[in-house]
């Protein structure tokens, strides 16, 4: 009974040790089908971690493409501004005719550059048109307003160079304040028109002051458009032969670069720094 009791005990536990085995290789095999699913998840979030990287580095690609366009663009780019430039030259001189409308012509020739600056453009006919008309009657009295003021100066000057008394010079003096005055308070004038809606007369206070406080942007105005009046003055032949430059192209042009060099200046006023 002892030798067959025994027997019956080695052979449940060979039997126990072979289920133990059969389980620990079947647990281990698990752990490694669980560690190769958890290392394919990886390479999977890997590889949708470089898709998306990739795809990101596309689309930045792609975006400064739209922004930085090719030399050609730029090249046709420039085309295009001189063309609408040209024409827009023609329109301003075909309404400045009846020599009252001058100041509405500038008017409308300064709102159509300070689109141009920010590439914000429309058809240049139509634009420059319907800025003419929408400031015919402002731009009209303000350069009325600066030829009756200018014509004072010229009857005070030539009062001035025909008389050697002592209102003639005291005359002299207050010519001098008026110049600087004028000087001060006209290259800001038609742009403010073209830029804001106010009355005539805040209007032109208004490119005074600024003007005043804006030392550096006046400077640069003021020399754009006396510079060549001073070239002519000093040379008469010079007009002679530059004279259909202004008519076809360089009164739009100088317009344009004024305008590049007001951008600072309305951010100025439209976005102080708090």
């Amino acid at each position: 009974m002892s030798k067959s009791n025994s027997g019956k005990n080695s052979n449940s536990k060979k039997n126990s040790d072979i289920n133990n085995k059969s389980y620990n290789r079947n647990s281990t095999e698990q752990k490694s089908n669980k560690t190769e699913n958890k290392k394919l998840d990886k390479e999977l979030v890997s590889e949708k971690k470089s898709d998306t990287t990739q795809s990101g580095e596309k689309k930045q690609e792609s975006e400064e493409a739209r922004v930085k366009p090719t030399k050609a663009q730029r090249f046709f780019n420039v085309i295009d501004k001189f063309g609408d430039l040209f024409f827009l030259n023609i329109y301003f001189f075909i309404t400045c005719i009846p020599i009252v409308t001058i100041g509405a012509a500038f008017t409308a020739l300064y709102t159509v550059t300070n689109k141009m600056v920010k590439d914000d453009e429309s058809p240049v006919k139509e634009a420059y048109f319907k800025a003419f008309k929408e400031n015919l009657k402002q731009g009209t009295i303000i350069w009325i307003v600066d030829l009756i003021y200018l014509f004072l100066m010229y009857v005070q000057y030539s009062y001035v160079i025909s008389n050697d008394s002592e209102t003639a010079r005291i005359i002299y003096v207050l010519l001098g304040f008026e110049f600087i005055l004028a000087a001060f308070a006209i290259p800001l004038q038609f742009p403010m028109v073209a830029r804001y809606e106010n009355t005539t007369f805040n209007l032109m206070r208004n490119a005074l002051v600024f003007s005043l406080a804006n030392l550096g942007t006046w400077v640069k105005i003021f020399f754009i458009w006396t510079f060549p009046s001073m070239l002519y003055f000093l040379n008469p032949r010079i007009l002679v032969y530059t004279w259909f430059l202004w008519a076809i192209f360089l009164t739009a042009f100088f317009t344009y670069v004024s305008s590049m060099l007001l951008i600072r200046f309305y951010d100025k006023i439209e976005k102080p720094r708090e």
